[in-house]
């Protein structure tokens, strides 16, 4: 005995829907199973699609308070330094267009640049989850005295949520290397934070479980073949790059965002 669509529902539903729907057999109910699933999936998909093009070329500049991302800002979005900044204490935001190895426009990315004060870090926590990539800008030259709050700020970027579940890649911009006989190398800024977020993971996997979990998404000590923690081990790709936001020193920042551009 074969089972037929209430009178009451047919009469709401299209009439070819309604006779597809009552006929049994199962060629017909095959083809509709799969125009149900194709519209199923449609209006899945394609808003996901809609929202990563949409977010897709957002770049968050992030670092300590006076690493000079306000400076690499204004130079990234029109080549001027603003005759100097001082610390921001709200959102900066703005196209750049990316230029190419020729100095050709190769497309456009969205810049936000977000306080690094530690009372606005929420701000950056909200931006991270729409984030394509992360620009994290520190200090070449005084990197030592602001090595903790560095990689404090890090270490909450490499582990947030979103960053670690879509890998979202991070440029550490090594800004004012311009300042020769000041500017430690790129090389060891790179293992200071390393040493530094090394020491974190350590110290923060015995305050609490939430903690430790949170300290295992930068890996387990060793995992990078000895004591110390490596930026090329992490979930999200990392690249560190040097420059400065003073001088105009920026190629090297252009090629990271030119994987981004629209």
């Amino acid at each position: 005995m074969t089972a037929s669509l209430p009178t009451s529902v047919a009469q709401l539903l299209p009439q070819g829907i309604a006779d597809a729907l009552n006929d049994q057999r199962p060629a017909v109910l095959l083809a509709l199973a799969v125009v149900v699933l194709t519209v199923l999936l449609l209006a899945v998909v394609l808003p996901l699609l809609k929202s990563n093009r949409t977010r897709g070329s957002l770049i968050v500049v992030a670092g300590p308070c006076g690493s000079g991302k306000t400076t690499l800002f204004y130079q990234l979005r029109d080549g001027s330094t603003h005759n100097g900044t001082v610390a921001s204490m709200q959102e900066n935001s703005g196209e750049v267009l990316v230029k190419g190895d020729k100095g050709r426009t190769v497309g456009k990315v969205t810049l936000l640049d977000v306080p690094g004060h530690e009372r606005l870090r929420h701000r950056l926590e909200q931006h991270l989850k729409d984030a394509a990539a992360v620009i994290f800008v520190v200090d070449a030259a005084d990197i030592m005295p602001h090595k903790v709050e560095a990689a404090e700020e890090l270490f909450e970027v490499l582990t947030h949520p979103s960053v670690c579940r879509r890998r979202v890649p991070l440029l550490l911009a090594c800004n004012k290397s311009d300042l020769d006989t000041q500017a430690h190398s790129l090389d060891f800024v790179r293992r200071t934070i390393e040493r530094q977020l090394d020491a974190m993971r350590k110290t923060r996997a015995t305050v609490s479980p939430e903690m430790a979990a949170k300290a295992a998404l930068l890996g387990k000590a060793g995992d990078a073949g000895g004591l110390s923690l490596s930026l090329d081990k992490l979930r999200s790709p990392v690249s560190a790059v040097e420059c400065s936001a003073l001088t105009g020193q920026v190629q090297a920042l252009h090629a990271f965002l030119a994987g981004f551009a629209r």
